[in-house]
């Protein structure tokens, strides 16, 4: 079985306790009545076979020395682009959000059915530009419920919240998650955790943690810039104002669940999701308040990765025995430049495939025509 443990903030009409809920979950499938559902380091593979780094996996499992094949989720970040809700001025060279948010769908879909894939990771921005405004808003059947309606995607989605998530009402996200809708909408709190269970005996741990209210500053520039851009009114400005104070005490008590989950896990694998990057060489750069506040944690409790989204690109980042993984172009273009930590680095709208066997983890960047772009392996440095 899987685990999953609820942590965050409540809906802001409540008070700030932050609430561990222990939820059960089957790790190896999941029903329409559960409440929640190599020997190179890297490559940068020819494109000649397109499926070639995705299918090389599908091996007997003797193949495997922990036994099995292994645990595949697909993630992406920064998605949140409808037929209708993300215009955007002509961009010559780039095509219109929408149409690279339903490539990266189909594409997805082919990857996840190849790949056998139990679960997508939604790393934030699920909704452009001001989010949702009720857990009844029409944005949820458009960009999420009927973009995404392909049966190899019909697994549960592990969601946390993007700052544009958070400039309309945030906790609509939660309570459409409660309201069983679409029953692969998980989102039991702003930050929480899920353990899968991988062939072999090893587990899985992602502890999803919610950035924004890590980083008021950061946020509040962000809504300003789309406030004077035209994509978000003016008056969200006062909303966001008004709950500021629970936020920035809903993100210290975040800080002391986030090191106390990691302390305290037994995981072979260990995996943070924030939609903040925390190093990145693109168009919003490295997060510095995370580097100098969640960087630390990662390292000192022997984090595997952290995955990320916003910045609208396709990364692979090392630092201090942590790969960092950016995959925030789910449906627009960004920028990119190498930093010192920079593995790998492509602004093409995309999204990232991770399989976790007992030993490795493989992590390929797969692009919005199909095309694999890259493959990383990480080798398992917990319980051994």
């Amino acid at each position: 079985t899987g685990r999953r443990r609820g942590g965050g903030m409540p809906p802001f009409a409540s008070n700030l306790l932050i609430v561990v809920v222990l939820l059960c979950s089957s790790a190896s499938a999941w029903h329409e009545d559960d409440l929640f559902p190599a020997e190179e380091e890297s490559s940068s593979p020819s494109h000649t076979g397109a499926r070639s780094l995705l299918s090389e996996w599908a091996q007997p499992a003797a193949a495997y020395p922990s036994g099995g094949a292994p645990l595949t989720f697909v993630a992406f970040g920064d998605w949140g682009c409808g037929p209708s809700n993300c215009h955007l001025p002509n961009d010559e060279g780039h095509s219109p959000a929408s149409v690279n948010a339903n490539l990266v769908a189909q594409e997805m879909a082919k990857a996840a059915g190849e790949t056998d894939a139990k679960f997508v990771v939604a790393l934030g921005d699920n909704f452009y530009w001001r989010g949702v405004s009720s857990e009844n808003d029409p944005l949820f059947k458009t960009v999420f419920e009927d973009r995404f309606k392909q049966p190899e995607l019909q697994v549960p989605w592990f969601v946390i919240l993007g700052n544009h998530d958070h400039y309309g009402n945030a906790d609509a996200q939660l309570l459409y998650s409660q309201s069983g809708r679409d029953k692969r909408w998980v989102l039991p709190n702003y930050f929480w955790s899920t353990e899968q269970h991988v062939e072999g005996g090893r587990v899985l741990q992602l502890v999803m943690i919610d950035t924004v209210l890590l980083d008021e500053e950061i946020s509040r520039a962000g809504l300003l810039e789309k406030i004077e851009s035209g994509h978000v009114p003016q008056e969200s400005l006062a909303m966001w104002d008004a709950r500021s104070a629970q936020r920035m005490r809903a993100g210290q008590e975040q800080l002391l669940w986030l090191e106390g989950v990691l302390y305290s896990s037994k995981a072979d694998w260990l995996v943070v999701c924030g939609h903040y990057p925390i190093f990145s060489g693109g168009e919003h750069g490295s997060t510095p308040s995370l580097v100098s506040r969640v960087k630390p944690l990662l390292e000192r409790y022997g984090v595997d990765a952290y995955l990320s989204g916003h910045d609208h690109t396709l990364q692979h980042l090392s630092e201090g025995g942590v790969e960092y993984y950016v995959s925030g172009n789910g449906a627009l273009n960004g920028e990119v430049e190498a930093l010192p930590e920079t593995m790998f680095a492509a602004v093409d709208p995309g999204f990232s495939v991770h399989q976790v066997s007992g030993d490795v983890m493989k992590t390929t960047f797969v692009d919005h025509k199909g095309t694999p772009l890259y493959s990383h392996v990480a080798r398992r440095k917990r319980n051994l």
